[in-house]
């Protein structure tokens, strides 16, 4: 059976792998938050999985073996795709969960998870319970679920927060100041858009910043002066990169782009606009890349418009 996919599926697997939790070693905070959900809950079986492209892969897991499952064959892959929890009392009556491997392997005959959602929106995969029997969950049980999902989500974004500062410190002591120059910047991750900003005010780069690329459209239009670049994350919600990027070059053609993604082969275009003059900086990189190809891209634009910097 095919997975079903979220709308945002390609973002939404960019926030998990940039997150750098899959394939971790078992941790002690995330072990304790499955104990916690399997005592809170009375079920002997919980786990956190992250929803991969081909596969659910286990963080922490308790009453049962398994490292990872078939995507196709996971509770998780439907929870992502609620706004809030998953319930299904009895999946062998359900011909969507009778096949799931937990249910024909271990003998789940209940599931209830709740989906992990990043700051920026995405669903990245869920923290669940499941018992070999049937079984219901109190309202107070589901609020626990729902504060544990909060925690774990918590944890990720605030280590993530503070992996990317560090790199983000040790760059910023050797930097030098770049010649000015204003850097539209565009990228639906709050917390990539804060540390991207603030990477590129450290080298004296005047910065707007935008979380989509209708509202940098709109920004672009409103801006009095000269955008010496359009630093750009690709998948994003509502218009993306390529059709962005299309839009600005029709009112000022003399833009230059660098777009940062962790897609690039999906998009095809990307080549088109490499060869006439974009950058591309697949994620995940460091500071110190960002800013090599940045420098890059503005003594680019400069050589194409003759003036010296």
């Amino acid at each position: 059976m095919q997975s079903p996919l979220p709308q945002d599926e390609s973002s939404r697997l960019e926030a998990l792998r940039s997150l750098r939790i899959l394939d971790t070693r078992p941790e002690q905070a995330f072990d304790d938050i499955v104990h916690l959900a399997a005592l809170i809950c009375d079920t002997p079986i919980a786990k956190i999985g992250f929803v991969d492209q081909q596969r659910v892969w286990l963080k922490a897991k308790i009453g049962f073996w398994f490292d990872e499952i078939p995507r196709e064959r996971s509770f998780s892959t439907h929870a992502i795709l609620k706004p809030d929890i998953l319930s299904v009392p009895d999946p062998i009556e359900d011909a969507t969960f009778r096949d799931n491997l937990l249910v024909t392997e271990i003998g789940v005959r209940f599931f209830a998870g709740v989906p992990l959602i990043t700051s920026s929106h995405e669903a990245i995969g869920a923290v669940s319970v499941m018992d070999r029997v049937p079984h219901l969950l109190t309202t107070e049980q589901v609020d626990s679920l729902r504060i544990l999902a909060r925690r774990i989500m918590d944890e990720l974004e605030k280590r993530s927060m503070r992996e990317t500062s560090a790199r983000h410190q040790g760059i910023h002591l050797a930097a030098q100041p770049l010649p000015p120059a204003t850097i539209l910047l565009v990228e639906d991750n709050e917390i990539m858009r804060n540390l991207l900003q603030r990477t590129l005010e450290s080298v004296g780069l005047t910065v707007l910043s935008a979380p989509d690329g209708a509202e940098a459209l709109a920004m672009s239009q409103q801006h009095v002066g000269t955008i010496d670049l359009v630093v750009s994350d690709i998948v994003m919600p509502r218009l993306n990169g390529i059709e962005f990027s299309s839009r600005i070059r029709a009112a000022r053609p003399e833009t230059k782009f660098l777009f940062i993604t962790g897609f690039g082969d999906q998009f095809p275009e990307l080549n088109e606009l490499v060869k006439s003059g974009a950058s591309v900086l697949e994620k995940p990189f460091l500071p110190s890349e960002l800013l090599r190809r940045l420098e890059e891209a503005l003594d680019k634009g400069k050589s194409a418009t003759g003036t010296e910097g």
